[in-house]
């Protein structure tokens, strides 16, 4: 049996095939692999070409469907065939360097169970991309950060160039939905130690790539999906409602000092803003993210600071979206409040997942 086997889902990709196999042959020329082969029934007929092509290259596999079309689902029928202990993706347009699949291996081989060809650790780089879709690819990262906390093991977990070994997939069960395979590993394998090795990821020379915008859909869905599986909607839920029983709290003791007790307006807002931070912080300790953070009295003390920070700079975006809109734009008072809590809430949540209770 190959101690490595790579799998190249493929879909008219007929012009790159035969320079993918020479690199990758070069590359790997003492290693024991094979290379798998899963195509979606190619019109140019890259299936047929890589069968031939075989006959010159016997580590060459094919495995050709006619009944679906998608990379993910495309690389698991490539897991079911391979035969390696060791796992490899990566694409057929050599946008990922066949080169760098032996620096993956040596990662593989020292114990690391995940090994990501990664484009934004130090020395990677992308070429050629413009500025939108550099934005899209930080911005669906950033995402992934704040809704799936495994996957903050990585720079790059959206990459699709990575090596596993098999037993990261004993008893789990894959259901991706578009490009993003990797996402799903990270939220469901069984691992101890990921790694990273840095990538250049290169603009397509030859063929048509088939990233269309379908596949952000996809990958919108399969985020919440893993996301709700992950308990990580819940945990939205859970903070605006402990968001809202703060907003009871601000209101009652604002109303218990300055309406009874005749305490001066400034202060008794100062007292009750400070107060419903703290009934926030308490309940989202306890309940919302009891499942992070450090043990301690000094640990909890430092998350109680920084979510006072967090909640203090919501309060500003909230006030000061509230005065932009209404006097620069001639916005409502009350709608133009709405969108400044809508923004504050939002920065709240991410700013504490990504900081205060971080894991």
């Amino acid at each position: 049996m190959p101690h490595l086997s790579i799998v190249v889902p493929t879909y008219n990709e007929a012009e790159n095939v035969p320079f993918l196999l020479e690199r990758v042959q070069a590359a790997l020329s003492s290693v024991d692999f094979e290379l798998v082969i899963v195509d979606d029934d190619s019109p140019d007929g890259t299936a047929r070409l890589a069968q031939e092509l075989s006959v010159r290259y016997p580590f060459v596999r094919v495995v050709k469907r006619t009944d679906q079309r998608d990379l993910a689902t495309a690389v698991i029928e490539g897991f079911r065939h391979s035969r390696g202990e060791v796992l490899t993706v990566m694409d057929a347009d050599l946008q990922h360097p066949p080169e760098k699949i032996r620096d993956l291996l040596e990662k593989i081989d020292a114990g690391a169970d995940i090994v990501v060809g990664s484009r934004y650790v130090p020395g990677g780089e992308i070429e050629a991309w413009p500025f939108k879709r550099r934005f899209y690819s930080k911005g669906a990262r950033a995402i992934a950060y704040l809704l799936l906390p495994r996957s903050r093991a990585v720079q790059d977990p959206m990459s699709g160039f990575f090596m596993l070994c098999r037993q990261v997939l004993d008893g789990v069960e894959l259901h991706p939905i578009g490009y993003k395979i990797l996402l799903e590993i990270l939220v469901r394998g069984r691992y101890q130690r990921v790694e990273e090795v840095p990538i250049t990821f290169r603009d397509r020379e030859r063929g048509t790539s088939s990233l269309v915008f379908n596949e952000y859909r996809k990958y919108t869905r399969h985020l919440l999906r893993l996301s709700w599986e992950e308990g990580e909607i819940l945990r939205f839920i859970k903070f605006g409602l402990v968001g809202g029983s703060g907003v009871l709290v601000n209101e009652g003791l604002l109303w218990l000092l300055w309406g009874v007790w005749g305490v001066m307006l400034l202060g008794a807002s100062l007292v009750a803003v400070e107060l419903s931070i703290i009934w926030n912080f308490i309940w989202n300790e306890v309940w919302t993210f009891r499942d992070r953070g450090e043990d301690g009295i000094r640990a909890f003390f430092k998350r109680m600071g920084q979510f006072n920070l967090v909640s203090l700079v919501g309060l500003g975006l909230n006030v000061s979206i509230l005065l932009l809109l209404h006097h620069l734009f001639g916005v409502y008072p009350l709608t133009a409040n709405i969108v400044g809590i809508a923004v504050a809430f939002t920065w709240n949540f991410a700013a504490n997942n990504l900081w205060t209770w971080f894991r």
